[in-house]
């Protein structure tokens, strides 16, 4: 076990020096929603959405109908490739122009037309794309998430046009002030849960159990972790485990000789399998949080619901969660406008749905003119809004939520608890704006 961190009472932003490294691993670990098969966290297959909940006519609301000349918005995809295949982003995407063209009165009054591009995830059909888009005139582009998000960017930042990320990774990007907007905080997603979990639980001490991999350490060895963690009044002790350990219980009673009140799991499906049962071995009683990999149809048959049931996991959307209005109004119009996508609860969708929704929910008010520079000042000033990934969080975009990566909209993420079959049952709110500064 490395040497404990103590917390000294000092209370500092975080700085620049470490954020170009952190954000990548972030990205890569913890940036996936709950939601689909292996790969992701499986969330409950929703029964019947309209039972205990509102309609569909009352979660699409009335009609509003767009007119006029459209607007163009872009929405980049990696789309399909030998690897996978993430073309229901592009349908969800379109069917939410639609909702939006019928019933929230398109983009100041005009609708939305959709301009679609595949990026292979190669770089340079990426910046095809991002050339693309500006060829075509679009106002805006929209992307979820991508691997080659910066190539996509680089074209579209350097004519001006506004592009608005759910998640992604590259300092320049998350450093913009004029025409970039990042959703997610990669900083407060990964932090957010095992210190929510903490406070809750009146802690004082957390242990990070790690992959003793670089892209997972990042955090810790540029001091981002240390500077979170004491801005929460916590001690702390990093675990560094070599990937392939099948048995874990000698590093998992250390951690109990610790003291540690909450173990945060960082890393696949098979690390976290060996360290929850390491855990349990070894009779750990406190709270366990992880990332949304560590959870997936192997976690569940190997280390069962009776382990998983009461972990929180991570995560940026409430994908799955049938009592959460926002998911409730994405299964409406996907079943209303989104009729080609494939598997609307999965993750892929309801992210593709959640970006677009939140870049037409950020130009609402636009008028007069729409170019890319008035839609870039209209995302800039616009007022605190609804997410439409979850219920009861908002984003607002325009440098306020985390000066140091101005780009990004929202330092919430979400708590997602696990029931007794080791799927999400019930989704939180989690706010770091307090261990951010």
């Amino acid at each position: 076990m490395d040497e404990p961190q103590d917390a000294s009472g000092r209370r500092g932003g975080l700085s620049g020096r470490w954020l170009a490294v952190a954000v990548a691993s972030v990205m890569l670990l913890v940036a996936g929603a709950c939601g689909g098969d292996d790969g992701d966290a499986g969330a409950e297959e929703p029964e019947d959405t309209t039972s205990d909940s509102l309609d569909s006519a009352d979660l699409l609301g009335p009609e509003d109908p767009a007119s006029g000349d459209p607007v163009r918005i872009g929405m980049v995809s990696d789309g399909s490739t030998d690897a996978f295949d993430n073309t229901d982003e592009l349908r969800a995407a379109e069917a939410t122009a639609e909702y939006w063209n019928s019933h929230r009165g398109g983009i100041g009054g005009r609708p939305i037309e959709v301009i679609t591009c595949e990026t292979g995830a190669d770089p340079a059909v990426a910046t095809d794309c991002g050339n693309q888009m500006v060829e075509e005139e679009v106002v805006a582009v929209a992307l979820s998430q991508s691997a080659v998000a910066e190539s996509v960017w680089e074209p579209l930042h350097a004519a001006g046009v506004p592009t608005l990320f759910f998640q992604t990774n590259g300092e320049e990007m998350l450093a913009d002030t004029e025409t970039s907007f990042v959703m997610a905080n990669p900083v407060a997603t990964f932090f957010g849960v095992p210190l929510a979990v903490a406070e809750s639980e009146g802690a004082d001490r957390i242990a990070f159990v790690n992959i003793d991999v670089p892209v997972a350490l990042t955090m810790f060895e540029s001091g981002a972790a240390e500077t979170v963690v004491e801005n929460a009044g916590l001690k702390y002790d990093l675990v560094k485990i070599p990937p392939g350990t099948a048995d874990m219980t000698s590093q998992m009673q250390q951690v109990v000789s610790s003291g540690a009140d909450v173990v945060h799991i960082i890393g696949n499906d098979g690390f976290c399998i060996a360290a929850i049962q390491g855990l349990n071995a070894v009779g750990y009683e406190g709270e366990i949080t992880s990332i949304a990999q560590c959870i997936t149809d192997a976690t569940r048959e190997a280390v069962g619901g009776d382990l998983l049931e009461g972990i929180s996991i991570t995560s940026t959307m409430a994908v799955g969660a049938i009592d959460d209005p926002a998911y409730q109004r994405y299964e409406a119009v996907m079943a209303a406008y989104g009729d080609d996508v494939e598997d609307v609860e999965n993750a892929l969708g309801m992210g593709a749905y959640t970006v677009m929704a939140s870049l037409a929910a950020a130009l609402d008010g636009i008028s007069g003119e729409i170019t890319p520079a008035t839609a870039a000042e209209t995302i800039r000033s616009m007022s605190e809004t609804d997410f439409p990934g979850a219920d009861g969080q908002t984003f607002q975009c325009g440098g306020s939520q985390y000066p140091e990566q101005p780009a990004v909209c929202s330092n919430n993420s979400l708590r997602a608890t696990l029931d007794a079959e080791g799927s999400p049952a019930i989704y939180e709110a989690v706010d770091a704006t307090d261990v951010l500064s």
